[in-house]
């Protein structure tokens, strides 16, 4: 079977130059030459030949099979193109998606919630099902948005994930995948809620592509409370979300949990509005030490 495909290599990489191989001749019988109009002849060395990666050549023995080489970089991940063709089958031509290590990013602009919430589902369980060549992916997260709606919670990774993550680019993923957003837990208590583990999972997907850097997890309350009851709450919560982080692969190393309880607010005014936008959870990213 080998040796077949190695002939039939040979005579299409003969055609490509417009030669053909004389038939039926002996190496001493005399070669004629085609008209210039057509193809020209030419004769063969007797033997099999074969691709050597470079050139073909010949052999009476068959060479030994190489191993197929292992690719790197964009091509890499090829399969993503190829995933990504099974999505207008599905129902779903607006949907996309990014893959950088192991972080996959569904994209798009869904029509409405439903068909957001759809093909998000669809996507995370096509990435499940071909397992085996998206080994590397760990982590699915949401960067769906909705036509007139909400914009996708990973918008900002996305694009992070297409260039290089330098400090200055992971600050900013960080800054606009928070803007707008918090992180909500249960009233009184150091539990993230359900309801912001998609948050959660675009930001670990953040801090995966940048801990190569420091990132600082910064904690505030607002005024309400002892001082020392916020310290220990924030402190709490932040430790929380480095926590969720460590869970999903971030190095321990590269993330801190600070608490910095009501001491820093961005209103100091004493109304529901303030308080609001005091709570709130920081990421800051440094040259790691």
């Amino acid at each position: 079977m080998k040796r077949d495909l190695f002939l039939a290599r040979a005579i299409a990489g003969a055609a490509l130059f417009s030669v053909a191989a004389c038939g039926g001749e002996s190496a001493d019988a005399p070669k004629a030459v085609a008209a210039e109009s057509g193809p020209q002849c030419v004769q063969l060395a007797e033997g099999d030949y074969y691709w050597d990666g470079t050139a073909f050549v010949v052999s009476s023995t068959p060479p030994a099979s190489q191993p197929a080489a292992t690719e790197t970089g964009p091509a890499s991940v090829g399969w993503v193109g190829a995933l990504e063709r099974t999505f207008p089958d599905a129902g779903f031509p607006w949907m996309g998606l990014h893959v950088s290590g192991p972080v996959a990013v569904l994209t798009g602009l869904a029509p409405d919630p439903a068909a957001k919430e759809q093909g998000f589902l669809v996507g995370q369980a096509a990435l499940e099902d071909n397992a085996e060549v998206a080994s590397d992916v760990t982590l699915v997260v949401d960067g769906i948005s909705v036509e007139e709606g909400e914009r996708g919670v990973g918008e900002a990774l996305a694009a992070l994930s297409d260039g290089e993550a330098n400090a200055g680019r992971c600050q900013s993923a960080f800054n606009a995948t928070m803007d707008d957003r918090t992180i909500m837990f249960q009233s009184n208590l150091a539990i993230i809620s359900p309801t912001s583990e998609r948050l959660l999972d675009a930001l670990t997907g953040v801090a995966l592509l940048c801990d190569a850097y420091a990132i600082e997890i910064g904690g505030h309350t607002d005024s309400r409370g002892s001082n020392q009851y916020n310290e220990v709450i924030s402190q709490q919560r932040s430790e929380a979300v480095r926590d969720y982080m460590i869970e999903h692969g971030v190095e321990a190393e590269a993330l801190t949990a600070m608490g910095y309880g009501e001491s820093r607010p961005l209103d100091r005014a004493e109304t529901y509005e303030a308080w609001a936008k005091n709570r709130r959870m920081e990421f800051k990213v440094s040259e790691r030490r």
